[in-house]
């Protein structure tokens, strides 16, 4: 009698338990989707979602669903919803673009953020942008990835006069070492994918890899 007086405790304790990591759970979760905000790129670990704080200013945040722990990728700007673009994840790394644009000129930046630390990894300025409305040169970031590690890879469509004059694909490691991978006319924006540590992409019909260890 009193062991499966003991077993039954037991049992409403474990359940007990379950149903308060569930709520937990839950509740974390809640956190990382308040209202009205809508997502913009999800993995098991993380959601990214884009929210307006007042009418016009929007801002994009990165949460853990784990713990509920938000980042804020980038502040409200007023009329600026589309400042940042091209969010991959891995895990819980983030990567994304940043642009600024003023009449004439424009810059974009590679940001990569660990949510889980809550901290930046990686920013590389200018890794896009135009000057003179693309007249005098424009650089413009079609592809991004990013590993587990926060290393990153991108492909860039650059030139003159608002034409397209060739590509770049380029890496760099979360300790900011930056290298060129590949240049060419052919190279397919895209085509660039990421599979472990290793980035791979298109360049006149041939599969070409390098690795972002």
């Amino acid at each position: 009698m009193i062991a499966g007086a003991l077993f039954a405790a037991c049992v409403v304790s474990a359940a007990l338990a379950m149903g308060t990591g569930a709520a937990v759970g839950r509740e974390h979760r809640s956190r990382c989707a308040p209202a009205h905000s809508q997502t913009v790129a999800r993995d098991r670990d993380v959601r990214v979602y884009s929210l307006a704080d007042k009418v016009w200013d929007y801002g994009t945040y990165a949460c853990l669903l784990h713990s509920g722990s938000t980042v804020a990728l980038a502040k409200p700007r007023r009329y600026r919803p589309d400042s940042i673009g091209h969010i991959v994840l891995a895990g819980t790394i983030v990567a994304y673009t940043d642009s600024t644009h003023g009449i004439d000129t424009g810059s974009t930046d590679i940001v990569v953020v660990n949510v889980a630390a809550r901290r930046t990894l990686l920013t590389i300025p200018g890794a896009g942008g135009f000057i003179d409305a693309c007249f005098i040169s424009f650089r413009d970031v079609t592809d991004l990835v990013v590993t587990d590690r926060g290393s990153v890879a991108w492909i860039v469509r650059k030139g003159a006069n608002c034409r397209t004059a060739t590509f770049e694909v380029q890496s760099a490691h979360a300790s900011g070492t930056q290298s060129l991978l590949e240049e060419g006319p052919a190279i397919v924006p895209g085509s660039l994918r990421v599979s472990g540590q290793t980035a791979s992409w298109e360049n006149g019909g041939q599969r070409r890899s390098a690795s972002l260890a």
